[in-house]
């Protein structure tokens, strides 16, 4: 049994419109996968998701996947004072170095704060130090005033 030339044509088209539909589907799936995990919507990113050339999404979905991307490219985020691109396909990296910067000032902040208590803390016992002193005087001076010592001598400020 032969199938005459017409029958074959639209058997051939009907697979063809099938498969272009598959792809279709596949396309607008992938586009949604990466909206709702978030990632980026590029020409490479939904080509993998979808498993289609990228030669394909340029004929068929320029439009949809460039406003997709010039919407994305607008967003960003504020980490540490720094705007950082919210969706991009290397996210991470600028995540990781404004989180990396965040890091450096942190511990810098912390090591001056170490060097700001232990320069408080001499300075506080320098002056436990001097009121110490001063107050073995004062008790001199009283026990020599009162008469209850003879002449004893001061304690000398090295003490």
């Amino acid at each position: 049994m032969t199938l005459g030339p017409d029958l074959r044509i639209a058997t051939l088209n009907d697979a063809r419109s099938r498969r272009s539909a598959e792809k279709r589907a596949a396309v607008e799936d992938a586009i949604m996968r990466l909206r709702e995990t978030r990632q980026a919507v590029t020409f490479v990113s939904v080509a993998r998701e979808a498993k289609v050339s990228r030669q394909y999404l340029y004929n068929n979905f320029a439009d949809e996947i460039g406003e997709e991307r010039a919407e994305t490219r607008a967003e960003t985020q504020v980490i540490d004072g720094k705007k950082v691109p919210l969706r991009t396909p290397e996210e991470h990296r600028h995540i990781e170095a404004a989180l990396r910067n965040k890091i450096e000032r942190l511990e810098t902040e912390i090591r001056d704060a170490r060097a700001e208590r232990a320069k408080a803390d001499r300075t506080a016992e320098r002056e436990r130090g001097k009121a110490e002193h001063w107050r073995q005087l004062y008790t001199a001076v009283l026990a020599r005033v009162s008469g209850e010592q003879g002449p004893e001598k001061l304690p000398s400020p090295e003490d």
